[in-house]
């Protein structure tokens, strides 16, 4: 059995690649997204700052904030996981009934596929939802901005060495995350 370490444990340094993994987790790199996804669709600070609160804050706290009041109470995770779905339900759906420009209800949506994804995907595997994540931004950039971009391409194989290098998951759970990560991303396209 692999034995997962603790990548933030007090006096342990973290290898090199290990880096990558603390600086470039997935609530920030997802914010990066929705702020960017919002200021691209001229929402101002204060459409961009409710985007973001209600795509990642909310969602969010509800996932890693409940988590000791869950298993306090011994309800199951799933059902912190289910309530995380419907938030982000609610937005793709508000984001498309207001409606709010383009690329935010495509990039919601392709969020909430990523999501349910990594639930439906981990029942068998720890697919790296680090991995996953940086591989749908790093392509929703290029996307989005051009081949000027096109260096953040090494970003993904360098989240997948530090995954791996700290022993979070193994290199099949790191792949199976980058292709989780580019099917999110063709939903996108699919849905622009």
């Amino acid at each position: 059995m692999r034995v997962k370490t603790t990548e933030s444990r007090p006096g342990t340094r973290l290898p090199a690649s290990g880096w990558v993994s603390r600086l470039l987790p997935p609530a920030l790199v997802l914010a990066a997204v929705v702020v960017t996804a919002g200021i691209t669709a001229g929402l101002g600070p204060a459409g961009v700052t409710v985007l973001l609160a209600g795509i990642v804050g909310v969602p969010g706290l509800v996932y890693k904030g409940t988590k000791p009041l869950f298993r306090r109470r011994g309800l199951p995770d799933s059902l912190r996981v289910s309530i995380v779905a419907v938030l982000m339900l609610v937005g793709v759906v508000v984001s498309y009934l207001l409606p709010v420009a383009p690329p935010v209800p495509e990039t919601v949506a392709a969020f909430l596929i990523g999501n349910v994804g990594l639930v439906f995907f981990r029942r068998w595997l720890d697919v790296s939802a680090h991995v996953s994540v940086l591989t749908f931004a790093v392509l929703w950039v290029v996307e989005l901005f051009g081949g000027a971009c096109g260096w953040l391409l090494v970003l993904p194989p360098l989240m997948m060495l530090s995954r791996v290098t700290l022993r979070q998951h193994t290199w099949w759970e790191a792949v199976s995350g980058a292709a989780l990560g580019l099917v999110t991303f063709c939903c996108f396209l699919g849905l622009t």
